[in-house]
């Protein structure tokens, strides 16, 4: 586990260094000796042996990455908050960059969406380190990382897109690769996943505090003086974010292999407090409709059946005291 952290701590720094050549191939080498790290780390505390069998004349060999992922998952050690389907996509990706990382030099823009699938990937270990040991990451760095260049950084969603600029040399490997990326959206998007495990956008830029309107979520520092920053906030359109009813979400569970019931549905809705949160349950407040986002879905799906029992229990015992309450 220290050597883990040292790869991803390693790589954090290589990144941010401003004349670091061979930047991408040498940060994702790091990133993933990191994550595989951690990963025998999680195996080997569970019992379980990184080794694969010993073959004669041969030294020991331990297990792959993709191999202590898959092994890792299945252990108790690994958090339940902490979805993995979007994970193994995303170490997917960064593998198949390093191994083929020969064929993406000279394509423009293409280092930024090495930066996404990176940064998505440092933040689920930051979540799975401290799900499944307790240590939280970000004690180990500072985080105020002031990016300043020359060049304006290229939109991520217009690169994917496949919006170019003059020049753009876009191999057959590049677009090989963001079909890859493309396909695996898709792929979580109809399993009801969250995606964010996979990718996720970070913009990070430098704005007037006259120019806010155009940001989800903004937050500023006024030069009068003062030591607090002020936030503004655009709210996104709920009918867009949480378009299902539950017997949608339990239709979406279903096709993904994971079959529950309504009083399953509303047991974990109970034991867990999603409905009180807005990143799950909207109500709209005139027809007293309640809808669910994808992150609900892809919450419910990473519950275990323990965590379902657990529910159970409890609601059970919710359900039995509300009647006594009404009794008297």
């Amino acid at each position: 586990m220290g050597n883990s952290k040292s790869a991803i701590l390693g790589a954090i720094e290589l990144y941010n260094k401003p004349s670091f050549e061979y930047r991408d191939e040498v940060v994702v080498i790091l990133l993933l000796n990191g994550w595989e790290l951690l990963l025998k780390a999680i195996v080997s505390k569970s019992g379980s042996s990184i080794y694969r069998k010993k073959e004669p004349g041969r030294p020991y060999q331990t297990i792959s990455l993709m191999e202590a992922f898959q092994s890792a998952v299945k252990t108790d050690l690994w958090p339940s908050s902490v979805e993995n389907n979007g994970i193994g996509k995303n170490l997917d990706l960064l593998r198949k960059y390093r191994n083929s990382a020969i064929h993406f030099y000279n394509a423009d823009g293409f280092t930024t969406i090495v930066y996404q699938l990176a940064q998505t990937a440092i933040t689920s270990y930051h979540d799975l380190l401290r799900g499944a040991f307790g240590q939280d990451f970000s004690e180990r760095m500072n985080w105020q990382l002031l990016p300043i260049g020359m060049r304006v950084p290229v939109d991520p969603i217009e690169y994917l897109r496949g919006s170019r600029s003059p020049g753009d040399r876009r191999s057959a490997a590049v677009t090989e690769f963001l079909m890859s990326i493309r396909e695996a959206f898709l792929d979580l998007e109809q399993r009801g996943i969250d995606t964010s495990r996979l990718l996720t956008v970070f913009d990070v830029s430098l704005n007037s505090v006259k120019r806010i309107a155009n940001a989800d979520i903004v937050v500023g520092v006024v030069d009068n003086g003062g030591s607090n920053p002020f936030m503004v906030t655009k709210k996104l359109d709920p009918n867009y974010t949480h378009p299902f009813r539950m017997r949608e979400v339990l239709a979406k569970l279903a096709e993904s292999g994971k079959a529950l019931s309504r009083y399953d549905f509303q047991a974990l809705v109970y034991k867990y407090n999603l409905r009180e949160d807005l990143k799950y349950c909207w109500t709209e407040t005139t027809s007293n409709v309640t809808k669910w986002s994808h992150d609900a879905v892809a919450a419910l799906l990473a519950f275990t059946g323990s965590d379902i029992q657990l529910a159970h229990r409890e609601y059970s015992q919710f359900l039995k005291q509300r009647r006594r309450d009404k009794a008297t």
